[in-house]
C-alpha cells in the first residue's frame, strides 16, 4: 500500500502540475463567478427525491427518538357510580412507574435509530454525486467521440469528392473510387452509432438530474487533489461503516428493551369518594405476573440479531477496505495510462489528417495508404477520449470510495 502511495505521488508531480481546471472557475458566457460545475451539481442534488427520502428518513428517526425518550406510562383516571340503598361515587387515579428502566432502553434505540439514519443520508449523498458526476463523465466522452465521428465524415466526405475528380480525370483506379464510397458510408454509420451513444449517455444523464439544463459543465484535462485527502484513509468515518456499526449499536439497545420488558412495573392507585354519607379513600398497588408471556424468547431474538449485525459489520468493513484498495489500484493505473499517451502519444492530429490530404491530392500517396493512416488518427483520438473518461471515472470511484467526494467539490468554490 505505501508503494501504490508513493506510485500516486510520482504521478500526481508529472501529471497534475500541467492538469488543466476541469470547470469554469472565472466569469463565463453564462455569466457565473463561480465554479460552473460546483454550482450544478449543487442545483442538481438540491431537490433529488433520492435524497428527500433520506432527509425523510432522517427526520422520522428523529422523532421516533424524541418519543421513545418521553415517560413510557401515562396516568389513569377512574370515575365510578354505584347506585342501590346507598349511592357510592368514587373518582380515583393510576400511574404505572417505569421501573425497570424501560425509558431509558428506549432512548438508546432512538438514538442508535438516528446513528443510522444520518449514515445513511451520507451514503445516499455521496453515492449520487459519484452518480450524477459519472454520468458526466461519460456523456463528455460520447459527445466528443461524437465530434470525431463528425469530422470524420466530413473528411470522408472530402475524400470522395476528391477521388471522383480524380477517377473523372483517369488519373485513379474505379477500385479507389468505390474505397472512397465505402469509407464515405462506413464513417456515416460511425456517426450514426456514435450519436446513439451519445443519446444514451444524455438520457443516463436527465434521469440521475431529473431535467435537461440545456447546459452540462465540462470535465476538461485531469482532475485535480486540491488539498483532498489521498494517503491516510479512516475505515471508521466513511458512511458505510458508520451505518453498520449504528445497526449494531441499534441491536444491542433492543436488546436492552428486551430485557426491561421482561421485568414488571408497579401501578399505584388512589381513590377518593363517598358512600352516602361517608367519605372513602383508598389506595391500591398492582404487578404484572409474567406467567404466560416472560418475553425470554425476545432477549434471544435480539441477541441473535445483535450477532447478526457485529458479523455484518465485519463483512462491510472488507468490503470498503477492498473497494478503496481496489479504486485507488484503478485510479493509479488509469494515471499512468494518461501519463503515457501525453508523453508518446498526444500529436497534433488535425495537422497531420492536413498533410494526409495535401499527400492524396498530390498523389503522393494512394487510396488506401491515406484511409488507414487517415482511420489511425482517429483511433487514436478516440482512445485518448476513453482514456481520458477513464480517469475521471477512477477518480470519482476513488473519492466515493474514500467518502471524498464531497470535500473535493468543496475545493471547487
Amino acid at each position: 500500500m505505501k508503494k501504490m502511495r508513493h506510485t500516486l505521488a510520482g504521478i500526481a508531480v508529472v501529471g497534475f502540475c500541467t492538469a488543466i481546471v476541469p470547470w469554469s472557475a472565472t466569469a463565463s458566457t453564462d455569466g457565473l463567478k463561480r465554479p460552473v460545475l460546483y454550482e450544478f451539481i449543487q442545483q442538481a442534488v438540491g431537490n433529488h427525491p433520492s435524497l428527500k427520502a433520506s432527509e425523510a428518513a432522517l427526520s422520522a428517526a428523529r422523532a421516533r427518538a424524541r418519543g421513545q425518550a418521553r415517560p413510557v406510562y401515562n396516568p389513569e383516571l377512574e370515575v365510578g357510580y354505584e347506585s342501590a340503598e346507598v349511592n357510592t361515587k368514587e373518582i380515583g387515579i393510576s400511574q404505572a412507574f417505569d421501573w425497570s428502566g424501560k425509558r431509558g432502553a428506549r432512548a438508546g434505540v432512538g438514538r442508535a435509530e438516528i446513528q443510522a439514519a444520518e449514515a445513511e443520508y451520507a451514503l445516499a449523498r455521496k453515492t449520487l454525486l459519484t452518480k450524477i458526476l459519472t454520468a458526466l463523465s461519460d456523456y463528455h466522452g460520447e459527445q466528443r467521440k461524437y465530434g470525431v465521428a463528425s469530422e470524420k465524415e466530413e473528411l470522408s466526405i472530402e475524400f470522395f469528392a476528391i477521388a471522383k475528380k480524380l477517377r473523372g480525370a483517369g488519373e485513379i483506379p474505379r477500385a479507389d473510387l468505390l474505397t472512397a464510397r465505402l469509407a464515405l458510408a462506413e464513417s456515416r454509420a460511425a456517426k450514426n452509432e456514435a450519436a446513439a451513444g451519445l443519446s444514451l449517455a444524455k438520457e443516463r444523464l436527465i434521469a440521475i438530474v431529473g431535467q435537461d439544463s440545456g447546459f452540462w459543465p465540462k470535465l476538461n484535462g485531469l482532475p485535480k487533489a486540491n488539498g483532498v485527502e489521498t494517503d491516510n484513509i479512516d475505515i471508521e468515518r466513511l458512511p458505510e461503516m458508520r451505518m453498520a456499526k449504528a445497526q449494531t449499536e441499534l441491536s444491542r439497545a433492543r436488546i436492552k428493551v428486551a430485557k426491561t420488558d421482561r421485568k414488571p412495573d408497579p401501578t399505584v392507585g388512589l381513590r377518593v369518594g363517598e358512600e352516602g354519607s361517608s367519605t372513602l379513600l383508598g389506595l391500591s398497588v398492582s404487578m404484572p405476573i409474567p406467567i404466560r408471556n416472560s418475553y425470554k424468547s425476545e432477549v434471544q431474538a435480539a441477541g441473535s440479531d445483535l450477532l447478526g449485525a457485529q458479523q455484518a459489520y465485519y463483512s462491510v468493513n472488507r468490503q470498503v477496505r477492498a473497494r478503496f484498495n481496489a479504486s485507488l489500484e484503478r485510479y493509479i493505473s488509469a494515471s499512468e495510462a494518461w501519463r503515457v499517451w501525453e508523453l508518446n502519444g498526444a500529436e497534433p492530429l488535425v495537422e497531420q489528417r492536413a498533410l494526409l490530404g495535401q499527400l492524396l491530392e498530390a498523389r503522393e500517396i494512394g487510396a488506401i495508404n491515406y484511409l488507414v493512416q487517415l482511420n489511425q488518427t482517429f483511433t487514436t483520438e478516440i482512445a485518448s477520449i476513453e482514456l481520458n473518461t477513464r480517469l475521471w471515472k477512477t477518480w470519482f470511484e476513488w473519492q466515493n470510495a474514500g467518502a471524498n467526494i464531497s470535500a473535493w467539490l468543496e475545493t471547487l468554490q
